[in-house]
Parts: C-alpha cells; sequence; structure tokens
C-alpha cells in the first residue's frame, strides 16, 4: 500500500473522528442506519417517518462537515463509501454503548421491566423455548421477550448490528463473544423396518448403536444446506466416506422425521427435537453411531463487552438447566 493511500486514509480517519463530535443524538445514528439498511432515500425516509428533502439535507450536511461523501449515489440507490463504512461503524458501536449504559441504569435502579431481542434459529426456537417460557414468564412478568428465528449467519450479523440483545445458536464467531452453555446430543432416526427383527429395539432413543456403515447406500432425509443439522450430517458422511443411495432434501424437521417414521430413509435429529417429536410421531427409533458420539455446543452470542441485564442472565440460566 502506498504512502499517499495511508496518508489518504488517515486524513479520511482525521475527519470522521471530528465528525463523530457532531453527532448530536441517538436519532441521528438511527437515521444514518437506516439510510444503510434500506440503501435509498425515499424508502428510508418512508420508515423514519420523515421528509426525503430533510434526511437528504441532513446527509449531505453531515458529509460538508466532514470534508467526504458517506454515501455514493448510483441512481436512487445509496452504497457506503470507504469513509461511509467506517462512520457507520461507528454508529452501531454509539448505539451499543447506550444500550448497554441504559440497561445497566434500569437494573440499578431495580427495574424488573423492559425487553430482550432474543434471536434463535428455527429448531431451536421450535424445542427449546417452550420449556423455559413459561418459567421466564413467571419470574419477570413485565419484560417482554421478543424473537426473531433465521439461520445462524444472519443471527450473527443482527447482533454485530445490535438488533438483537442475544443469540443462541450452534456456532461461535470471531467478532461476537460466544460461550457454550450447553451441549445437545444428535440422533440417527432409523426406518422401523430397519429394526424388523433386530432385538432390544423399540420407539424412543434407548436403543442399540449401529455402525456407521450402516448408513452406505442407504436412503437419508437430509434438512437443506445452510442449516446446522445438514452441516452435522455432512461431516459425518465424509468422516466415514458413506455414500447414500439417495438423499431427499426438506427444510422441515418434523418432514425429515416423519418420513423416516414412513420407511423413507435415515435421517438427524436434535436430541432437543427428540421427546417432541415423539408427541406427534409414535413410529420413531431413535440411536446413537458406535464410537461417534454425535454431538453439538449450544453458545450464547452477544456484543463484546455489552452488558446483560438480570433478565438476560435468568433466561440463559433456564437454558442452562434444560439438560440438552
Amino acid at each position: 500500500m502506498s504512502f499517499h493511500h495511508n496518508k489518504k486514509i488517515m486524513i479520511i480517519f482525521l475527519k470522521i473522528k471530528k465528525g463523530m463530535e457532531h453527532m448530536i443524538n441517538e436519532r441521528l445514528v438511527q437515521y444514518l442506519l437506516t439510510v444503510e439498511e434500506e440503501q435509498n432515500i425515499t424508502s428510508a425516509a418512508k420508515k423514519l417517518y420523515i421528509s426525503q428533502p430533510a434526511l437528504s439535507r441532513m446527509i449531505l450536511d453531515l458529509e460538508r462537515s466532514l470534508g467526504t461523501p458517506l454515501f455514493v449515489r448510483d441512481r436512487g440507490n445509496l452504497h457506503p463509501t470507504q469513509a461511509g463504512e467506517i462512520y457507520l461503524k461507528g454508529c452501531r458501536e454509539v448505539l451499543a454503548v447506550s444500550h448497554s449504559v441504559n440497561k445497566q441504569i434500569s437494573d440499578l435502579g431495580g427495574s424488573r421491566s423492559g425487553r430482550i431481542v432474543l434471536g434463535v434459529t428455527a429448531v431451536t426456537g421450535e424445542f427449546l423455548l417452550p420449556q423455559i417460557l413459561d418459567d421466564f414468564e413467571r419470574e419477570y412478568p413485565q419484560v417482554e421477550l421478543i424473537l426473531t428465528e433465521e439461520k445462524a449467519g444472519v443471527l450473527q450479523d443482527l447482533v454485530k448490528k445490535g438488533k438483537t440483545d442475544l443469540a443462541f445458536m450452534y456456532q461461535t464467531d470471531p467478532e461476537l463473544e460466544c460461550h457454550m452453555i450447553a451441549e445437545n446430543l444428535v440422533y440417527i432416526q432409523v426406518p422401523p423396518a430397519f429394526t424388523e427383527g433386530k432385538t432390544g429395539w423399540k420407539p424412543g432413543k434407548q436403543n442399540p448403536q449401529i455402525e456407521a456403515q450402516m448408513l452406505q447406500n442407504q436412503s437419508l432425509i437430509l434438512l437443506k444446506k445452510g442449516r446446522g443439522m445438514r452441516a452435522i450430517a455432512e461431516q459425518f458422511l465424509k468422516q466415514f466416506s458413506i455414500t447414500p443411495a439417495r438423499v431427499f432434501e426438506t427444510e422441515n424437521i418434523h418432514l425429515a422425521s416423519r418420513l423416516a417414521a414412513l420407511n423413507r430413509g435415515f435421517t438427524f435429529i436434535p436430541g432437543i427435537a427428540v421427546s417432541p417429536l415423539m408427541q406427534d410421531e409414535q413410529n420413531g427409533y431413535y440411536c446413537q453411531v458406535k464410537d461417534y458420539p454425535m454431538k453439538r455446543s449450544l453458545y450464547c452470542c452477544y456484543r463484546g463487552q455489552s452488558y446483560q441485564t438480570e433478565a438476560e442472565r435468568y433466561l440463559i440460566s433456564l437454558i442452562q438447566k434444560t439438560g440438552l
């Protein structure tokens, strides 16, 4: 990288630092972040309930004070410049600090009200939250739980942007604080026909272990790519060089379990889902693979240095006690 380029970056940084001092309040920060999200002045103005000219003027005034553009205008769309990316990152940090301070003050005042924006994956949300919601609402009836269900990659981005307070997922991110709070076993659900003539098999998960190679050339029912259980399955297949006869893909773990119960193939089921699935499907046979205990770790992820309220800590403790 050239000396002149480094000098240019330093000049931009100094201008941005100066501009940060001009941030009056959270409203200005929120305006900029909304423009970034919508990528369009008109759409952002509608979302913010202000006029488009007023929003445009605010951005232009800020850019003028910085001496550098924050957005590139392209046929009505706005995209952050390099300076804009740095400035917007600062905006998110401003909101995060403000939010954290407000939570600390609220806790000091003994408040037992507020809200928690909680990010979960679909399977975690469906099978974990029903186990803890009653206890949480009994202890904190004035705290509103707002759920956001997304894939893990999306949840990570939402936490980084300060759009969720906590996210529970089965992977970590180096840019976030991630703490393991539970481990969840993963089972193979075998088709009922597989158990015929074998002793010791019954509906449920207290069944004999099977050899990994028993899945060679068998039909498999897998969740679609991008899902955590799909990654677990693919790692298993690769580990034992297993080639399935055919693969049926679905987004729905209920459908995967139902198809296995109808002798359509083998599937992978997280332990947290076994008991609820058995209430709907009485013909489910679940087992472990011999010498290959499949498990995945559940992490609580949040922005570094962010304050956790008493209600948030209680919520985490409930999940730790579920015995995944």
